[in-house]
């Protein structure tokens, strides 16, 4: 088993690496994509929101996630892989933070990551099938997330009301480190909308959405993974049914914010949610038979 780390740990490597700028174009992704024009989150609210470090050398990754088993968070694709390179990140550069949404208030559990598994759909140079999950050293205490099934395509269906939940920048210019989880209002846009809007759009793999009239609300650098949440009329209870991937315009929230379909990664998640439902437990260590009595 990995050594626990502190909550102290996360802030000396928040104030030892520096992170870089992300670039975002009017029609090219910025796969690097807290809530513009959000508003602060209560404590005790968002409990399976994750809160994800990435140390690579000089730059620091900053995403956010959410749980879905007890070993498992669910984040974008790009925190989990360069994606110049294609090359996997390291799984010990991770320090994940739950069950606070205050991380530095508030006493997280805070996690070290064993794995790192990309989806094996993912295309970086168009954002597609942005997803990945992090294999947490120790189980977390922090209930699992409802995910839209294949079956639940209704949820995510244009002109629906959506929440967005994310640590990321509130606004483009900010260059302080953002604490306490922020999450805003949005809508789902039809896809043709998305299309014309968000290029290049997937509408088999990818949802958009604006904040219609005010055009106030938005991700930003840092809520790449963050969740993408509509209410259940049937089961009363918020589903995620969109992984946060990247936004258009210097995180302009007149241009629409792109996320990943978590209905149609399904079949991938239940796999390895159903592998990881149970905690991953260190192997015991192998007992030393005593020695006999009679001699050799």
């Amino acid at each position: 088993m990995l050594p626990a780390v502190s909550t102290a740990a996360v802030l000396g490597l928040v104030l030892l690496v520096c992170s870089t700028a992300l670039a975002v174009g009017a029609h090219e992704p910025a796969a690097h994509a807290s809530i513009v024009g959000g508003t602060p989150a209560e404590d005790g609210s968002f409990s399976s929101a994750a809160f994800i470090l990435d140390s690579r050398g000089k730059q620091l990754g900053l995403c956010t996630g959410t749980v879905v088993a007890p070993s498992l968070v669910l984040t974008a694709g790009h925190c989990a892989e360069d994606v110049k390179t294609g090359s996997i990140n390291a799984a010990s550069g991770y320090r994940v933070a739950t069950g606070e949404v205050d991380w530095v208030t508030g006493t997280p559990q805070v996690s070290t990551v064993l794995g790192v598994i990309p989806y094996p759909g993912f295309a970086p140079r168009v954002a597609a099938g942005d997803a990945a999950l992090l294999v947490l050293s120790t189980p977390v205490s922090a209930p699992p997330m409802a995910l839209a099934g294949s079956s639940q395509t209704g949820l995510s269906g244009a002109g629906a009301t959506a929440t967005m939940a994310g640590w990321g920048k509130t606004s483009f210019e900010d260059k302080s480190l953002t604490e306490r989880l922020n999450f805003a209002s949005t809508v789902l846009q039809p896809a043709k909308w998305c299309e014309r809007n968000a290029r290049p759009f997937f509408a088999k793999w990818e949802l958009c959405t604006v904040d219609p009239v005010s055009f106030s609300t938005g991700a930003c650098s840092g809520d790449s993974g963050g969740p993408l949440l509509v209410g259940d009329s049937t089961t009363g209870e918020s589903v995620e049914v969109g992984i946060a991937s990247h936004v258009y315009g210097a995180c302009s929230t007149r241009h629409p914010t792109v996320y990943t379909r978590v209905d149609a990664l399904s079949g991938w998640l239940r796999s390895w949610i159903a592998a990881y439902r149970t905690p991953v437990l260190s192997p015991s260590p192998v007992p030393v038979p005593a020695p006999s009595a009679g001699g050799v």
